[in-house]
This record gives C-alpha cells, sequence and structure tokens, in this order.
C-alpha cells in the first residue's frame, strides 16, 4: 500500500484529496499546523483507518524531520500555504515567512529523506497567479513571473526554491501550478462560498470593481483526480499547468449562483448584488494552457460550471454543521480594502 503524505492537508483542496485517496486505498497521512480557515479533524470521522493526522508546524524543521522519518512515505504533495489574497494584503509579512521558509525547511529534510528512499515521488503545488494578469494571452509552463499580490509573490519565491533544490540537489520535483478551485469544504470567506452563504442568510453580496475580472475555475474533485493521475503517471522534475480552460467573469459567476439557488433549489433571498471598491493590485484576468498536462497523463476535468456548482450549493446546505463552525471563525468583515 503507498504512503502519501500531504502537507496542509487540512485546507480546502487537503481535505477534499484525503477523502479521494483513502477511497482509493492508499495510507494517507496529513501534517498541518491547523489554523481558522483549516477544516478541522471532527469534520473527517468518515475517513477510515488508513488515515493519520500530525499537528505540526513545518517552520519545526527538527520536528518535521522526525515525522518524516517516521512515516517513511512514497509520494510528498506538498499543498501547505496560506492563500488567501485579501488577507495577504493585511499581512505580507506573515505570507512570506510561512508560504517560503516552511517549503525550504521541507525540502531541507526531503534532501535527507531522498538519501534514504531514491523512489520518492515530490510534488509541489503553486497556483496560476504567479503569472500575473493579463488580457489576451494565455500563460504556459515557459511563461515569467509576474505576481500582483504578496501571496503570489510568496507562492513564486516558494517555486523558485523548489527549483533550486532539483537543480543544485538533484532533489525530485514537479511544479504544479493549479488554477481558481471550487466544491467542498472551502472556506467562506472565499468568492464562490461568500455568495452561497451570504444569498442563504439575506446578505447582500459585495462584488469588486465591476465584476469584470476573469478567473479560470476548475472543480476541486476534478483537481483531486487530476493529482492521482499525475503521482501514477511518469511525469516528474517539470512544471505543469492544471486548469479547466473555461473562463468567466467575477459577475457572471455570481448570476449563476444567484440562478442555481433560486431555480434549482427554490430558496429565495432578500440578497442583493452589492458592487464595492476594488481590490489593490486585483489582477484583471487568468488564463493557462493545460495542454502539458492533458496529454501527459491523459486527464481533463468531468464537471461542467452549472454541474460543479449545483454539487458545491448542495454540499454547503447539507453540511450545515460546518458551516455553523467556519461562522465562529469568520465575521465577514473585508479584509484587504487599504
Amino acid at each position: 500500500m503507498k504512503k502519501i503524505l500531504i502537507t496542509g492537508g487540512s485546507g480546502f483542496i487537503g481535505t477534499n484529496l484525503i477523502f479521494h485517496l483513502v477511497k482509493k486505498n492508499y495510507k494517507v497521512f496529513n501534517i498541518d499546523k491547523i489554523s481558522k480557515v483549516s477544516t478541522p479533524e471532527k469534520f473527517k470521522k468518515k475517513i477510515n483507518k488508513n488515515y493519520y493526522f500530525f499537528k505540526q508546524n513545518l517552520l519545526n524543521e527538527s520536528k518535521l524531520k522526525k515525522t518524516i522519518f517516521k512515516i517513511k512515505p512514497d509520494i510528498i504533495l506538498n499543498l501547505a500555504a496560506e492563500s488567501h489574497v485579501d488577507r495577504s494584503i493585511d499581512e505580507p509579512k506573515f505570507f512570506i515567512i510561512n508560504n517560503i521558509s516552511s517549503s525550504l525547511n521541507l525540502f531541507k529534510v526531503l534532501r535527507g529523506y531522498y538519501k534514504y528512499n531514491k523512489k520518492i515521488k515530490i510534488f509541489h503545488f503553486s497556483t496560476d497567479e504567479v503569472y500575473g494578469s493579463n488580457n489576451n494571452k494565455i500563460f504556459s509552463e515557459k511563461s515569467i513571473y509576474n505576481p500582483s499580490s504578496p501571496y503570489a509573490a510568496s507562492k513564486g519565491s516558494s517555486d523558485l526554491v523548489a527549483n533550486s533544490f532539483f537543480e543544485t540537489y538533484n532533489l525530485p520535483m514537479t511544479i504544479f501550478h493549479i488554477s481558481n478551485n471550487y466544491g467542498p469544504f472551502q472556506f467562506i470567506e472565499k468568492f464562490i462560498p461568500k455568495i452561497i452563504t451570504n444569498y442563504l442568510n439575506n446578505k447582500n453580496i459585495p462584488i469588486y470593481g465591476n465584476g469584470l475580472n476573469i478567473r479560470e475555475w476548475l472543480y476541486v474533485k476534478d483537481t483531486c483526480i487530476a493529482i492521482e493521475k499525475a503521482f501514477k503517471s511518469n511525469i516528474k522534475n517539470e512544471r505543469y499547468n492544471i486548469g479547466s480552460g473555461k473562463r468567466y467573469k467575477n459577475i457572471f459567476l455570481t448570476k449563476l449562483i444567484i440562478r442555481i439557488l433560486k431555480n434549482k433549489f427554490k430558496i429565495k433571498s432578500k440578497s442583493k448584488i452589492l458592487y464595492v471598491k476594488d481590490r489593490p493590485g486585483h489582477d484583471f484576468r487568468y488564463a493557462i494552457n493545460s495542454k502539458k498536462f492533458y496529454n501527459k497523463v491523459n486527464w481533463k476535468p468531468k464537471k461542467t460550471i452549472v454541474s460543479g456548482l449545483e454539487e458545491t450549493i448542495s454540499w454547503y446546505l447539507d453540511n450545515k454543521k460546518w458551516l455553523r463552525n467556519s461562522k465562529k471563525k469568520y465575521n465577514g468583515k473585508r479584509q484587504g480594502s487599504v
């Protein structure tokens, strides 16, 4: 049985990935420091005995080393990151320290572990936001980094650290740039969950600027399938974009979610769309070319934006305990307004 270590497995993508992998009969280990945006362990009770949790911070290098050599994983999936752009505007130093230094500590430990296990596969997860904004272009893996937010800058920096460990120490490293994800377990301060929860609570839905900013959206369960296919394939030591190729304006997506809530789920609300002052450094458009990954691992996303949103909304409606727990940790106050 393959042993998979996920760093940041209590985050949004990590939580979904754990549920996905244990069903496929992998032995899954999760190292996470647990922040207020994390999914608490009590919501993972449905996971079988092949799941193991270690509450610790990657900044503690000595403890991290002991844990990894105790687990002896076959595959490392580095998902650990502070990931909210608005928060990074308010607390840039916090993002720089956590996203860069934590990855550096992990790679230092894995350099030593690689001497013990030469067959180890290491995957470092990044974002399409490192490329910055574009109007008409589609970014490839060869595009230059041009981050606009402290979050994107910190992720781009951790990518460069990852690449340096491959070039200098021959540590095998595959880097994935993933587009915007949505789905179950996403914390309610993020764009799509906020639309859903504000609508359900009769609160106005804030839209930055004129709502014309464009994002490429990928359903998180499709992402989990892509990740599994990736580590089962022979790809290594390269960079890959992973996206849907489907891009939507923020205002279009907002109105689509409201329409689904009204028409499919028959839910009425007094909620209205409210245009607010734009975010500083707000990227206008993200668009990545994922053909390299599609062809290499024979994968393409299955969910349409409508079917993915319907499944997402259904999950939020069915998981009221998770919602109540999240609301205790988030008061709805805007961040990153400067």
